[in-house]
This record gives structure tokens, C-alpha cells and sequence, in this order.
């Protein structure tokens, strides 16, 4: 039976990762990194602390925490990591397998699940890829070795800036669903996860937010624009999200809070700001009020990053695609020839994001980016910093995830399938009910050997071949396994979880309200949902 990793009890599961990471982690290495840990804590009590009236994740699961340290050992957005764990089918599994001291076992499993990632991704690895990706193993490695601790509480302590920020995943009902967006594209990687400071039901308070930003050398014009415009959006209850920096952004928060002001925090929309870097990096420190008034209204402050990383330049243009992805409609207030905004806005067009700018005039450098997005057909017209019916959906009352649900699961109830499964698709589905019926885990290896082997199986199709002149069904290979197991995904069958691959609820209640066999019948408690 399948060992499966747990983090919260690193110095006991013999698949830990204590047992791996390198006994050889200098002593000076540790008490630098705990050093750093405690000027984050320091400089952490300049922000306020959330109320316990807003809604914080209060714990970091297993998978949570793997992320997390996942993130520790990247340098930025990391699609190769990213590919990785979509093929290890989890980020604690890819954590054990990245932390075993390198072996020829290890190397190849690690192999195996960037391939199979990439290739749920939808392309090929080649040499060369394969060569970048064993260069980039060894530098998560060499990272992993400089973690201050192997205990799972104190890991948590240390990622949390002792508790001073939330950490939240994918599967948190707090994880703005829009950030997932991000992977259509084979080259970008979504977070990992999410670190914050404020109320993380901000994230999920509006169903279509609106990004505002623009230059931080911005005229009254363009400050008039941004704070206007947000507020009228908070005044409909919508999320709106900017950078937290000088000029545009600034206003932008402003105007949200203005709106809260003005009609209360039952009825006015949130705003978040998102960093370049880690959160006790958050500045400028002529905005530190502002952050203290967002994170008192209700908002948040987030960033990808683990305490203490350095906001540098390079970063700032990634944090943008979080701005960008997370909402649904962009606008630029006003932007130079050269202003970041505009790589926001970039970002928002290829995520298929409603990009609006607002015209100004021609004799002010500081309206140029604007101006040229427009005449280039790349943003509609902004023509009215009051009518937000024109770029929003319809007004609303701040929606909010509930506070008592496990942040490790989803929430919404499983819609069934419209499609029916293939013959290909209803061997693969036979083949997971059989390894569940025999008590071995679902796992990629032992589906594809399941179907290989058409008497055990139950595979009719194949063993009616096997005994007879026909000639047999092709035999099942990685590749057309992969493939097949991809689809099956996005057309909602199954859902890997922790390395397993596991039928999907709507798909066993489909099947059992058809209920023509007893084997149909009996699928929901085969499912392990």
C-alpha cells in the first residue's frame, strides 16, 4: 500500500521530508534564516493585526505547508515546479520526492512527474527541457537544504511570520478561483500559494473584481480618475484590486475605503493590494496608514511570495499577472509611455481580461500610455469615471466564504458531467473501481498495469479479444494514458488528489441513478470521494 507523505509529522513518517533534507544544513545557515524570521516578526507589528471579526485561515494543512515550502525553494513564478506537481498529483508528493537524497529511484519518479505534468499541460519534453529541468532540481534542492528547520510546527511558525500571516492554497475556499487562469498558457505557472494579511474573504467577495491601476507619478487627473472610478465600484460591492503603491494605486485603495465610509462595510466592496514581494516588504512606508485602513475594512494585503523576499524589480512585473488574472476587467487611469500599467494591461489582454484606458490630454506625457493602448485598439475607451455600469456587472452585496469551511475542499457542489464517457474513458473508470475493490491506491502506475492486465480488470473488451481470433485492443502506454486521464479531468470525471487518482462525485451519481446493473449500483461507495 502507497505511503503517503503527511508534514505534520516530518520527525515520524519514514516518507518525511526531515529524513531527506540534508543533515549537512549549516548551523550558520539556520541561525541566519531564523535571524531574518525574527525582523520579520519586528517589522510585522508596524501593520495592523487583523480583527477577530474578519475571516482568517487559522491553520496550514499538509498541503498548504508543502506549497509553501515549495515556494521557498523558487526564485519566481516556476512553471518547471508548476508542471512537476501537476504530474506528482500533489505539492506534498513532489515535496518528498525533491527532498530524497538523489538516487537513480528518486531522479526517475521526478522524471516521470514532470514529464507527465508538462504533458497534462499539453506539450512534449524534449532533451533539452528535461536537461533545464534536472538544473533546476538541483537548485530546489540546494534551497531546501538552507530551511532553518525540518519540523513541520516550526516550519509553520517561520512561513507564518509567527502567525502574523495566513497562508492559503488552491483548494481554500478563500483561493480566488480567476488566479487559475493563469495556466492556460504553458509557460506561466499559477502561485503556489498565497500569503495575507487582512480578511481572506476579501479574495471571494466579488464574483468579477475590477483591477485599477496606473503610474506612480500620477497628475490630479489621473489620481481624480482612479479614486472616483473606485469608489463607485466599492459603492456597487464590487472587489477592487491595485498595487499598493505611490500615484494611481494609492487612490485607488483610497476611493474603495472612501466608499466603505460612506455606506458601511456590510455593503461596500473590498480592496486588496498585491506585493512584489514578501509581506513584511510591503511599502512604501508613506502608505503604511493606508495598508492599516485596508486591513481594518476588511481588506487584504497578499503576495505569492514567503516572508522576507526582497521586492526587486523582475518581480514587480509577475505580480502584475496576479493583479491582471485575479480580476475581470483592467483599467488603466493613467500611465507614461513606459509605466508598469502597462505591462498589467498586457498581462489582462492575453488572460482574455476587458482592458479599458482613459484618454487624456495629448500635451501631458503622463497620459501617453493611455492614449496609445487606445489608438491601438488595446483598451476601450474609459468614458466616464462615474457610470462603473459600463465596465461591472451588476451591483451587489459583498459575498463571503464561510468561515467554518474546511479549507482543504472545495465547497461548491459537483455539477454531473454532461458528457458521457468514451469506451477508452469507461476502461480507465473500470480500472480505478478495480484497484479500489483489491485495496491498492489509484495511482497513475497501478491503473496503467490494471489495464494491461485484461482478466483482472474486468476489461470485457479486452479479455473477449484475448480468447478469441481478433485481434487484441491495442495495449495502454503512458502517453495515451495521460492523455486520456487529461481529458477525463477537464471534462470532470476524476480529480487527482494526494497522488490518486479518484472518480468524481458527479460522475458516481450520474452512474447511479442510470443504477441498470448491480455494479452500477454499487459505484458511489467505489468512488472515494
Amino acid at each position: 500500500m502507497k505511503e503517503e507523505i503527511s508534514i505534520d509529522t516530518l520527525s515520524h513518517c519514514p516518507t518525511n521530508i526531515g529524513t531527506h533534507i540534508q543533515a549537512s544544513t549549516s548551523s550558520q545557515n539556520a541561525s541566519s534564516l531564523i535571524e531574518s524570521h525574527q525582523t520579520v516578526s519586528s517589522q510585522q507589528q508596524s501593520v495592523a493585526a487583523p480583527t477577530q471579526e474578519q475571516k482568517t485561515p487559522t491553520t496550514i494543512d499538509d498541503e498548504t505547508l508543502a506549497r509553501a515550502v515549495l515556494t521557498f525553494c523558487i526564485d519566481n513564478a516556476d512553471a518547471l515546479l508548476f508542471a512537476t506537481i501537476k504530474g506528482a498529483g500533489d505539492a506534498a508528493t513532489a515535496l518528498h520526492l525533491i527532498a530524497q537524497s538523489p538516487s537513480s529511484a528518486s531522479n526517475r519518479r521526478l522524471d516521470e512527474a514532470f514529464a507527465t505534468g508538462t504533458a497534462r499541460w499539453g506539450r512534449k519534453v524534449d532533451s533539452r527541457g528535461m536537461n533545464s529541468f534536472h538544473l533546476r532540481l538541483q537548485h530546489w534542492r540546494k534551497r531546501l537544504s538552507q530551511l532553518p528547520s525540518n519540523d513541520a510546527d516550526a516550519l509553520r511558525r517561520w512561513l507564518s511570520a509567527d502567525g502574523t500571516q495566513w497562508i492559503i492554497g488552491p483548494f481554500s475556499p478563500y483561493w480566488p478561483t480567476h488566479l487559475n487562469d493563469l495556466s492556460i498558457r504553458k509557460d506561466w505557472a499559477t502561485p503556489l500559494c498565497l500569503w495575507g494579511i487582512g480578511d481572506a474573504s476579501a479574495l471571494v467577495s466579488c464574483s468579477e473584481p475590477l483591477a485599477i491601476v496606473g503610474s506612480r507619478g500620477a497628475s490630479d487627473y489621473g489620481r481624480y480618475v482612479a479614486k472616483t472610478l473606485s469608489k463607485k465600484a466599492a459603492e456597487q460591492g464590487h472587489l477592487v484590486v491595485s498595487g499598493g503603491a505611490f500615484g494611481i494605486d494609492a487612490a485607488v485603495h483610497a476611493g474603495a475605503l472612501e466608499a466603505m465610509d460612506n455606506i458601511g462595510e456590510s455593503e461596500s466592496g473590498r480592496t486588496i493590494a498585491v506585493f512584489a514581494g514578501g509581506l513584511n516588504h510591503i511599502g512604501p512606508e508613506r502608505n503604511r496608514s493606508l495598508f492599516n485602513r485596508i486591513i481594518s475594512g476588511k481588506g487584504a494585503l497578499i503576495s505569492e511570495l514567503c516572508p522576507d523576499t526582497i521586492p526587486e524589480a523582475r518581480r514587480f512585473l509577475l505580480r502584475n499577472r496576479i493583479i491582471a488574472a485575479i480580476a475581470s476587467t483592467v483599467v488603466v487611469a493613467q500611465a507614461r509611455s513606459r509605466s508598469g500599467a502597462l505591462n498589467t494591461a498586457n498581462w489582462g489582454a492575453e488572460l482574455g481580461r476587458e482592458i479599458y484606458a482613459a484618454p487624456g490630454d495629448i500635451n501631458i506625457p503622463s497620459n501617453t500610455g493611455c492614449n496609445r493602448l487606445i489608438r491601438d485598439h488595446r483598451a476601450g475607451i474609459l468614458t466616464s469615471a462615474h457610470n462603473i455600469e459600463e465596465i461591472c456587472h451588476q451591483g451587489h452585496s459583498p459575498q463571503c466564504a464561510s468561515i467554518g469551511t474546511n479549507p482543504t475542499e472545495r465547497h461548491d457542489e459537483p455539477s454531473i458531467p454532461a458528457t458521457r464517457p468514451t469506451s477508452s474513458q469507461k476502461e480507465i473508470l473500470t480500472a480505478i473501481r478495480s484497484c479500489s475493490k483489491k485495496g491498492v491506491t489509484a495511482t497513475h502506475e497501478a491503473i496503467l498495469a490494471t489495464l494491461n492486465t485484461p482478466h483482472q480488470t474486468g476489461n470485457k473488451q479486452a479479455s473477449k479479444a484475448c480468447n478469441t481470433d481478433r485481434t487484441p485492443p491495442e495495449p495502454w502506454d503512458v502517453v495515451r494514458l495521460e492523455s486520456e486521464l487529461g481529458e477525463m479531468e477537464l471534462l470532470g470525471f476524476i480529480e487527482p488528489k494526494y497522488g490518486t487518482i479518484r472518480i468524481t462525485a458527479a460522475t458516481c451519481h450520474r452512474k447511479h441513478r442510470q443504477g441498470n446493473t448491480n455494479e452500477m449500483r454499487s459505484e458511489p461507495k467505489d468512488c472515494h470521494i
